[in-house]
């Protein structure tokens, strides 16, 4: 996997980096040795894009993009040109996009480095000595000699209590993540944090387009721009392809651009585990080949984790078997580049709130579209029109306009460690003064969606792209308002309306959702002797995380499943192996 390892020193403006550390660099025949300065050095492994900036201002590891072009055009070869003087991160991030770590000298003492909003190459820090160690792996940190002071158990409580929010306190004591759209700077010893990119820049009344034609238009416009960049430089593609409104989207986009590429479609037996014929009918519209393959249970040993070299229990279980049956499609279709939908849902405004149908009533000041709003939020919860219509007016009236992301604490002890453990903390969640209640819960999605882009559990065979995940579509989507996603029932209207003349009608007009829930449940089933051994006598239990009461009684061999609580227990069990993984 490409990388990247920086050494700064924090001792001053003429401080050395350790010999010794010079010196285990200089013995590595993996690795590359960019920039050599008295303070800083700079090193990557094979095939990690390094470009200068004009000037000789900084530097670019990986790849960046003109945000304004529909055609990409690689700055790490070009330059940054548009920028002159003093780099501004802000200015940066709204200048290009892409998949980037950027390091910018806005003097002899200061330093910036900044992970591209959405971003997939890691940003990892840590202190050492008198050093400041970067890195896009805790391998890498390693190699400079830093060394995990053990587990923080408080960060892997949030973690089980907000599952799908980043978080820059990572689950190894000692380590922090740089997320995206983040600047950490170093000047004169100093090191500080601070958001360089925010999609509420991008939000709320101000930033809406005039009409639904031209949010659809841009909408288009943006999926093409995400999707160009990485197929540029792919000989073939692999389209994760569900037969979904989000990955047909995709399809689409994909077939427009020509090139050569695969459709790749995994399924379990019966319910909404089985997409095959809505994905059928995707290839078939756009003339793509479709590889299909089953979930197997047999393929996923539940006591690994596929994320024993990251900081955190990010791998899910189920996804072994996604992944081995990936890596043979991959093989038979001779792929360079699998492309995904993931964080589609949440990009495209699929929300079951009450949120965007205030939005409607407040902002719209239309009683027919906010009564039809309501309609469409109420057929998708399954609840009554009137119910949603109070539910949005009690929300009018509310203090702040700010998502409440409420933690899931099922199965999790009464008492948690460190009162910190359960506050939510994301700064995205902070909505300014007289922000759109709509846009927040639209925001609070694009926060989980920034979970998936940046700390995917997909495999790493070959490059993955998630274009639906990207700033170019995320800045796109924020400058529609929130009740022009949902009509007559449904949402991500706008998508649809975009993708209505490129994909089969019952694509375009499909309510059900497809879900790998059947395939999750069987796991469960097949090894629930397994978690209940690894839970009642694991980690977790041991740092008094869990509520082992509950928990025995939902393990027993007798007790029957409610609902969905098999996904809370494969979640525990995931992380329970993650940290068996790590000892």
């Amino acid at each position: 996997m490409e990388g990247y390892l920086i050494i700064a020193s924090t001792g001053g403006a003429h401080s050395p980096i350790a010999p010794w550390v010079r010196s285990a660099i200089a013995d590595r025949s993996d690795l590359t040795i960019v920039l050599d300065e008295i303070g800083l050095m700079i090193v990557t492994t094979a095939g990690l894009p390094v470009g200068w900036l004009q000037g000789g201002r900084g530097l670019v590891l990986g790849s960046i993009f003109p945000a304004d072009k529909s055609v990409p055009v690689n700055v790490a070869t070009e330059g940054a040109g548009p920028l002159s003087g003093q780099i501004e991160p802000h200015a940066f991030m709204r200048a290009y996009w892409g998949n980037y770590i950027a390091i910018l000298r806005n003097g002899p003492t200061a330093l910036q480095i900044m992970r591209a909003p959405f971003g997939q190459l890691p940003c990892l820090h840590a202190s050492h000595g008198d050093m400041l160690l970067v890195a896009s792996g805790l391998a890498l940190l390693d190699a400079a000699g830093w060394r995990s002071a053990g587990f923080n158990w408080d960060a892997i409580a949030h973690r089980l209590a907000y599952q799908n929010m980043p978080s820059p306190t990572t689950c190894l004591a000692g380590v922090s993540e740089v997320q995206g759209g983040v600047c950490l700077g170093i000047n004169d010893g100093w090191i500080t944090i601070a958001q360089a990119w925010s999609p509420w820049d991008h939000a709320g009344r101000r930033h809406w387009v005039g009409n639904r034609e031209q949010g659809m238009v841009l909408l288009r416009q943006a999926v093409t721009t995400a999707i160009r960049a990485p197929i540029a430089t792919a000989d073939r593609m692999l389209l994760m392809l569900s037969g979904g409104l989000d990955s047909s989207v995709l399809a689409a986009a994909l077939a427009s651009q020509g090139g050569a590429y695969s459709c790749f479609n995994l399924s379990s037996h019966g319910g909404v585990g089985d997409e095959r014929r809505y994905a059928r009918a995707v290839a078939r519209h756009l003339s793509a080949p479709v590889i299909e393959a089953e979930w197997d249970v047999d393929l996923v040993d539940i006591t690994r984790s596929h994320a024993a070299g990251q900081p955190n229990p990010v791998a899910r279980s189920f996804m072994q078997g996604t992944n081995a049956l990936l890596a043979d499609a991959i093989g038979e279709a001779g792929a360079d580049l699998v492309i995904d939908g993931g964080g589609g849902d949440n990009i495209f405004c699929a929300l079951q709130s009450a949120a965007p149908v205030t939005d409607a009533l407040v902002r719209g000041r239309s009683l027919r579209a906010t009564w039809s709003t309501a309609r469409s939020i109420a057929a998708l919860a399954q609840v009554g029109a009137p119910t949603v219509l109070a539910h949005a007016a009690r929300r009018a009236f509310r203090r702040s306009p700010a998502y409440r992301w409420h933690p899931d604490t099922q199965y999790l002890a009464p008492a948690l460690p460190g009162e910190h453990a359960m506050m939510p903390g994301h700064p995205w969640l902070l909505a300014p003064k007289g922000a759109e209640t709509g846009t927040a819960a639209h925001i609070a999605l694009i926060v989980a969606a920034q979970a998936w882009a940046e700390a995917s559990d997909l495999p790493g065979l070959v490059r993955r792209a998630s274009p639906l995940a990207s700033q170019p579509v995320v800045e796109a989507c924020l400058g529609i308002p929130s009740w022009w996603w949902f009509d007559d029932g449904r949402n991500r209207v706008i998508a649809r309306k975009a993708y209505a003349d490129r994909l089969p009608a019952d694509i375009v007009q499909r309510r059900s959702k497809g879900s790998p829930d059947g395939y999750i449940a069987a796991l469960y089933a097949a090894n629930r002797a397994t978690i209940r051994a690894m839970l009642l006598d694991g980690r977790l239990r041991g740092a008094g995380l869990l509520d082992t009461p509950q928990l025995e009684r939902a393990l027993d061999e007798s007790a029957l499943v409610r609902g969905t609580d098999y996904h809370r227990i494969m979640r525990l069990a995931d992380v329970e192996a993650w940290i068996a993984s790590r000892t």
